[in-house]
């Protein structure tokens, strides 16, 4: 749908009945004045609508730069959205950094029972990484009930929307000229794609929105320029599935503030994603 009267006869109605529509870069259409008390209803309007216009919404704020896409650009992208394993591109930081005994204790929770301290120094090998300090706590949750019940009060800031980026004037919609989300790096600018390199972090967050996608029923709402925001259809089971999704989430979000074992918690309870990656 390419004509602004029709796209606004579609909103009738919705949370986005009366908002001004405008052209925008790249065949994109934007709709205007979005307040940020109204976002979600914003965007699921406008979800709701994407059979008729054909088109995906991506909440932005109003100076948000986009990219002026060409078919070219985008067809490129398609293919290797299919093509390119993400994880190969992205990866947590937490798997190269190195943890010293002497270091331990600054990683171990509260939660745990007796002394955590001398458990793990006799059950990793010396010196370990990040990722198999948090892999053994996580373990540790799975194997006893009452710790994953202590576990669960900290991981609470981290469920939901409640990580959300909402501290903002105005916002608007962005209508994709497609319905595949996917295809959303071909105009936006997420910083942890665009720092991955030329072409290479943009395909590789799109290959992830797909695999999140079919996987996860995860859906793109918002692009913030360093953020991004998911509304989640499924949750991962408690388990390898649910460590395996947090560390792919912290991977692209390169600066979220969980730890790996407390996002991987946090998944099997929540209905959306928080992405976070800045200079």
């Amino acid at each position: 749908m390419d004509d602004p009267a029709e796209i606004a006869a579609v909103f009738r109605g919705t949370a986005l009945d009366g908002l001004p529509i405008e052209e925008g870069l790249g065949d994109t259409w934007v709709v205007d004045h979005v307040e940020p008390s109204r976002l979600l209803p914003a965007w699921r309007a406008a979800r709701a609508a994407v059979a008729r216009t054909g088109r995906w919404p991506v909440l932005t704020t109003v100076d948000e730069e986009w990219l002026d896409a060409e078919s070219e650009q985008v067809e490129a992208l398609a293919h290797a959205a299919s093509a390119v394993d993400p994880w190969t591109v992205y990866r947590w930081w937490g798997h190269d950094a190195l943890v010293r005994p002497d270091e331990l204790k600054l990683w171990l929770p509260g939660i745990l029972d007796g002394d955590a301290t001398e458990q793990a120094l006799r059950s990793l090998r010396w010196p370990t990484s990040l990722v198999a300090v948090e892999r053994w706590i996580w373990e540790l949750l799975l194997a006893n009930p009452a710790i994953l019940e202590r576990a669960r009060p900290r991981v609470e800031p981290y469920v939901g929307t409640r990580q959300w980026f909402t501290n903002l004037d105005e916002a608007q919609v962005v209508l994709l000229p497609t319905a595949t989300q996917w295809l959303a790096p071909a105009w936006l600018n997420y910083f942890g794609a665009t720092g991955k390199g030329a072409g290479a972090g943009r395909e590789a967050l799109a290959a992830a929105i797909r695999q999140w996608e079919q996987r996860w029923g995860a859906e793109l709402v918002a692009s913030w320029g360093t953020m991004l925001q998911f509304t989640v259809a499924r949750q991962p089971s408690l388990g390898d599935q649910a460590w395996q999704l947090a560390l792919q989430l912290l991977a692209v979000g390169g600066s979220l503030q969980p730890q790996s074992w407390e996002l991987a918690l946090a998944v099997t309870r929540s209905d959306a994603w928080f992405l976070h990656d800045r200079p």
